[in-house]
């Protein structure tokens, strides 16, 4: 069982399962990012030329993914942890279009607060 067999699917709950996984590795990439520009602070001027690179609107697309990998990674692991629990299993489907919705709905709002955040 390789690494390449995390991403095989087939089934709708394959495939938000593929996606946990992906998600989760982004994530774990992005914390491991964070803290190294956590370190940075040491230095100022550092702390002040890395603040102006990342926050920019070249930025805005990879933080509205982030952002999009988060909300998705966080609700469909609560549904994860109902069908674990024994909870509704008998409409697992609605429960995936629902939180597939919930995800979209959460990134859209997110991205458009980040987008009026960073301003004109």
């Amino acid at each position: 069982m390789g690494l390449l067999s995390w991403f095989k699917y087939t089934s709708p709950f394959g495939m938000a399962f593929m996606f946990q996984r992906l998600t989760g590795i982004v994530l774990l990439f992005y914390l491991c990012l964070h803290l190294s520009y956590l370190t940075s602070l040491q230095s100022r001027e550092l702390y002040e030329s890395l603040t102006t690179l990342t926050v920019s609107k070249q930025f805005f697309i990879l933080d509205s993914l982030l952002i999009l990998c988060g909300v998705f990674h966080g609700l469909n692991g609560l549904r994860i942890i109902v069908h674990e629990l024994g909870f509704a299993h008998e409409h697992r489907r609605l429960i995936l279009a629902i939180t597939a919705v919930l995800a979209i709905l959460g990134w859209i709002l997110g991205s458009y607060l980040l987008y009026m955040a960073l301003g004109d």
